[in-house]
């Protein structure tokens, strides 16, 4: 079995899932990665990094890409590292930049841009807020004190040997670090516009932080309950309404996964900022929301591991199912209904 280890405590994981072919995992990988390059250097400014590669260095998007996929490359080759030691490389390092570069991103935007540029300016706030809050938290558990996410070591028994290797490179480093780029991106369409802030913007930038409000709300919740659900392990104390192993109160009443929505839907608050910037609708930087919704939602993708192991884990999960919606935040249905 393996053992998931945070800050709050351990709990071994049995019956673990299969997961995709690995040629599946990866075609999924280059389909994505293929789009976000054809539409980066066909529709953006991006494209004079193919057309006049010195000229790239002088455009602030197109060096942003350049430097994502070199620095992706370089993340790979440092987890390597550790293949002596534990003979697998090391993955943590995306989940620890995760909530570090899109910030990163938008700041190196809005002082290249030369120009006070207000709505990158607000854009950037808002994902310095976002990145602070979730890097507080992911430290909070632990995130930064050594050791992995759990679910890398169950996608490792998916992958044995050089198989792991292919797929930390491919998805874990490549894809991650360019969807995290993608999902940043509609700051790129701020920097290069003159069009003035709108209502759009202020009801995006209002989204945005209640979203951000929301996805901070439901972490504080579940790590009060695994808090408190460890401590009372090892005291020896009567469980009592931790004794089911998980949350199901506050916000997850509503949802078995508020984080995620909340995580995921903010994203899509970011994108429209870009509508009055380009004047579009739908423009070439909607790709990265659309790619970080399927990284959570589609069949085999984030949510649905975490929903297997936590079957795994709880036997009383299934009928938290039943009751509470899996994404979208619903009232809790009548468990009787769906009784089978």
């Amino acid at each position: 079995p393996s053992v998931m280890t945070t800050l709050t405590g351990a709990t071994e994981l049995k019956d673990l899932p299969d997961g995709p072919p690995l040629p599946a995992a990866l075609a999924g990988s280059f389909i994505q990665l293929s789009t976000l390059g054809y539409v980066w250097f066909s529709y953006s400014s991006a494209s004079v990094c193919w057309e006049q590669s010195g000229r790239c260095l002088f455009d602030p998007w197109g060096r942003t890409v350049m430097f994502t996929i070199a620095f992706a490359i370089f993340m790979w080759l440092l987890s390597l590292r550790t293949i002596p030691s534990t003979r697998t490389s090391d993955p943590s390092i995306v989940d620890r930049l995760w909530s570090i570069m899109p910030w990163l991103y938008t700041w190196h935007w809005f002082f290249a841009s030369g120009d006070f540029k207000p709505r990158l300016f607000i854009m950037s706030l808002l994902a310095t807020i976002w990145g602070g809050r979730l890097t507080f938290n992911f430290w909070l558990k632990g995130g930064f004190s050594g050791g992995e996410d759990y679910r890398w070591a169950v996608v490792r028994r998916w992958y044995p040997g050089w198989r792991w290797e292919v797929f930390n490179l491919v998805f874990i480093c490549l894809f991650q670090q360019c969807a995290i780029l993608a999902f940043t991106v509609p700051a790129v369409a701020a920097m290069q516009s003159d069009a003035g802030l709108s209502w759009l913007d202020w009801l995006a930038a209002l989204l945005f932080l209640l979203l951000v409000a929301g996805e901070a709300i439901a972490d504080s919740q579940m790590l009060a309950f695994q808090t408190e659900k460890y401590r009372r392990k090892a005291a020896g104390e009567d469980l009592g309404p931790y004794a089911k192993g998980f949350i199901e109160t506050g916000l997850w009443a509503y949802s078995r996964h508020p984080n995620y929505f909340c995580e995921v839907s903010m994203w899509w608050a970011f994108y429209l900022f870009s509508i009055p910037a380009t004047g579009q609708c739908l423009n070439w930087t909607i790709w990265g929301c659309i790619f970080l919704t399927g990284l959570f939602l589609l069949p085999g993708a984030s949510l649905d591991i975490t929903e297997t192991l936590s079957s795994s884990k709880y036997p009383d999960f299934a009928s938290y199912k039943r009751r509470v919606s899996k994404y979208f935040p619903m009232p809790p249905r009548d468990p009787r209904v769906h009784r089978k």
